[in-house]
């Protein structure tokens, strides 16, 4: 049997269909944290089993169908930043993300891609500098006019067009990208089991997360995803994303207010399409 390919949940490399331009359809002047962007949660995590397994679509092919938020857990190892899932290396670098952002903006400058960068796993007590040194020696190789300069959200879309805002989700000396404290942030990612009170405790976390307000100068992140030992991600994605696609569906038209980021395991090309059509876009796809 192939892998899973629906509507809200997709286990293969190839998504159905591109939304590769999706920002050039919003007016400049649109407030930045009054957007609804798609996300992927350890967006580049493919290995180490079905239990730290979060994504199957390649980093390029996610910004094709629409993805403009990745989730990037690095560990500081031997000066350089490698992309891990707890203790296991996924194959790549964070500079290697960014080249592969570099190059779609690149191809697409109309667009702003989110990258959220955290801290895994145990640094390499050789590293002689901190992550931060080493984060800010890596984003001097890349081109400063693809890279947001500015440790704040921009005011509107228009002032980020063709850049790479940084979220940075460490403690460091001196920021070096968007603290992560600007966002309203639901993550509770502990899912015990796929019996339907604990898929519904996820649910509702999640979706009073998307229901919050917008608090002014803050911008909604509502992770999706879930696992434990009882529920691998693969599990927990394809009911939460049965539910978030429903949601959506239920509440088109009538919701009045953005919502955010939302960041999902395994999504489906239709389900991100639902959320960048929730946004004030000059036509609909």
């Amino acid at each position: 049997m192939g892998a899973a390919q629906r509507k809200d949940y997709d286990r293969t490399k190839h998504p159905t269909a591109p939304n590769l331009k999706w920002m050039d359809r919003i007016k400049n002047d649109q407030p930045f944290t009054e957007l609804s962007i798609p996300g992927t949660h350890q967006s580049v995590c493919f290995h180490g089993g079905p239990g730290y397994q979060s994504q199957s679509w390649p980093l390029y092919s996610q910004y094709e169908v629409g993805i403009r938020f990745v989730d990037i857990p690095c560990r500081h190892f031997k000066r350089d930043l490698h992309v891990h899932n707890a203790h296991i290396y996924q194959g790549t670098l964070l500079r290697d993300i960014l080249s592969t952002s570099v190059q779609f903006l690149d191809n697409y400058p109309c667009e702003v891609i989110l990258i959220k960068i955290n801290k895994e796993f145990s640094e390499d007590n050789n590293n002689g500098q901190s992550m931060e040194e080493t984060l800010r020696g890596i984003l001097g190789s890349f081109p400063e006019n693809r890279l947001w300069p500015y440790t704040y959200l921009p005011n509107t879309i228009g002032e980020a067009r063709g850049r790479i805002v940084l979220v940075q989700d460490f403690d460091t000396g001196r920021d070096v990208g968007v603290p992560y404290s600007t966002f309203h942030v639901e993550d509770h990612w502990h899912v015990a089991s796929v019996l339907h009170h604990d898929i519904e405790g996820k649910w509702n976390r999640a979706r009073r997360n998307l229901n919050q307000d917008p608090q002014p100068l803050k911008m909604n992140l509502t992770f999706t995803n879930g696992c434990s030992a009882g529920a691998y991600p693969t599990a927990v994605a394809e009911h939460i994303n049965t539910k978030l696609f429903a949601f959506l569906k239920d509440t088109r038209g009538k919701n009045p207010k953005p919502w955010g980021i939302i960041c999902m395991d395994f999504p489906g090309a239709e389900l991100v399409r639902m959320i960048i059509n929730t946004n004030k876009l000059e036509y609909k796809y």
